[in-house]
């Protein structure tokens, strides 16, 4: 009893010191400061990372309301209406609309007309790489950060204490210098969320029981290679403030503002050598945009400003495309997949672990009654338990409306699309309700060219396995339908 009245009155205590600082920077007209990372500070290292993690929330979100009022107001709203329109498309469209619906009809025979819709306007060229095989990736990474001339800005959601985490961490420390500026914006939680892989070792060989990344990895053990960069010359490195829970699940590296590195591929071995992803390169006018991007999310997130140049070197266009982001409160990424699937008319392929909105179940089942080739890659046996229980119900739901699904053999960590052969979507988000709605992703949509017929080849195709195709419906237990509600309304 004494221990949950200590818990409940250190509770309380966060909760007013962080309204204590928000008040006192309101009254002070103080600007936000840069965020520090949990669990770096002696006082924090071997503290529980539930309790740093809840700390950061409150105080991040304080700091929010205080600092930019109207902008959490309409965070606030945009929660609510995305959960109010989750909830209703979860529950008429999915769970009534989809039985009611009459036979699909069959599968096109050959290509149609694009629809007019689906055809970009607002393209720019690019070059562009594409990279499955996620050793290629790696290194293709460190050999970007080790070129660098001038300046390397990193944004990142997950880094992990193993030996992918620490190589790209010293590369980027040995690159950092008075002429070649190093800055990292980390998100703020999702080190304290994930904890290091039982089955990855750290560089001083410790591993981590199964036991202990369940319960007792400490905030400093799960930031240490976080914490260890910030503490080298001429390493600027800021936690990015999470309000309102919202996360950032963004991954960039960008080279002297003239290349970048992105896709769904986090800091960690697990991302590069054991789940299936897709990172790519790209150079051209777009990287410049994701400069202005990150130079205006580092100021906002306190960080010093930086002169950036603009200067876009001669490059070989192989595709055109145009970005896409998502935030709180706009919604980029969600409306452009939705747009491209309700004007499918040939195909429409999706590629993703967590296919759980409401939104994109219901239009690909839409698609199909249209005639459209409808078909998704996902899988059964993710890391996580309740992501596979509401896979297995979203498999069934999509066999049932005729969509084709394919259940890939493993960890998948891609985030893809491709409809009618002339659009297509690589990036950061998946197609749940926290990244569509909730957190802040990046991507890019790219139009008619050969970086979309590149990626068919090299990802859809490939998984489009007749022997990982779903005939008959999987089994189901009351644990699936519940995991997959709580899903496709709370994740």
């Amino acid at each position: 009893m004494t221990t949950h009245r200590t818990d409940r009155a250190g509770r309380r205590g966060l909760g007013r010191y962080c309204w204590w600082l928000a008040g006192l920077a309101l009254l002070t007209g103080s600007q936000t400061s840069p965020g520090q990372v949990g669990g770096c500070t002696p006082k924090d290292a071997d503290s529980s990372r539930y309790r740093v993690l809840t700390r950061q929330l409150l105080c991040d979100t304080a700091g929010e309301i205080t600092h930019h009022p109207l902008r959490a107001g309409a965070t606030v709203l945009h929660d609510k209406a995305g959960w109010f329109g989750s909830v209703g498309r979860g529950l008429i469209g999915k769970r009534i609309a989809m039985h009611l619906h009459r036979t699909p009809s069959t599968m096109p025979g050959c290509p149609v007309d694009l629809d007019p819709a689906l055809v970009e306007t607002d393209l720019q060229p690019a070059s562009v790489r594409l990279y499955r095989d996620g050793g290629e990736a790696l290194a293709v990474l460190e050999k970007m950060i080790d070129s660098a001339a001038c300046r390397i800005d990193v944004l990142m959601y997950l880094w992990e204490d193993d030996a992918v985490g620490w190589s790209l961490a010293r590369h980027l420390a040995a690159g950092a210098g008075p002429d070649r500026r190093v800055r990292i914006l980390i998100d703020g939680g999702a080190n304290l969320i994930f904890v290091p892989s039982p089955t990855d070792e750290s560089p001083a060989g410790q591993r981590y029981p199964v036991s202990t990344q369940q319960r007792s990895v400490t905030a400093g053990q799960a930031n240490r290679v976080v914490c260890w960069l910030a503490q080298q010359p001429y390493i600027e490195l800021v936690r990015i403030r999470n309000p309102f829970g919202h996360f950032d699940h963004r991954k960039l590296v960008l080279i002297d503002g003239q290349a970048a590195w992105a896709g769904g591929r986090n800091f960690s071995y697990p991302s590069f050598f054991v789940r299936h992803d897709v990172s790519f390169t790209m150079e051209g006018p777009l990287v410049s945009e994701w400069q202005v991007g990150f130079e205006r999310y580092w100021r906002g997130q306190g960080g010093s400003p930086a002169c950036i140049e603009e200067n876009t070197p001669p490059f070989a266009a192989n595709a055109a495309g145009r970005l896409v982001e998502n935030t709180p409160t706009q919604h980029g990424l969600r409306h452009a997949l939705y747009h491209a699937i309700d004007h499918a008319r040939s195909f429409v392929w999706l590629e993703n672990p967590y296919l759980c909105d409401n939104g994109v179940i219901t239009k690909l089942a839409r698609a199909r009654r249209r005639g459209v080739d409808a078909r998704v890659v996902l899988t059964i046996q993710s890391d996580s338990d309740s992501i596979n229980r509401t896979n297995r119900v979203t498999a069934n739901r999509l066999l049932a409306a005729g969509v084709r699904v394919y259940l890939y053999p493993g960890r998948i960590h891609t985030k893809a699309a491709e409809v009618d052969g002339c659009w297509a979507y690589l990036g950061s988000g998946n197609f749940d309700l926290l990244s569509l709605r909730r957190n802040h992703e990046l991507g890019v949509v790219f139009g008619p060219g050969p970086i979309v017929a590149e990626l068919d080849g090299i990802l859809f195709q490939p998984d489009f396995n007749p022997a990982w195709e779903l005939r008959e419906p999987l089994p189901l237990t009351i644990h699936d339908y519940t995991a997959e509600m709580l899903a496709a309304f709370f994740l």
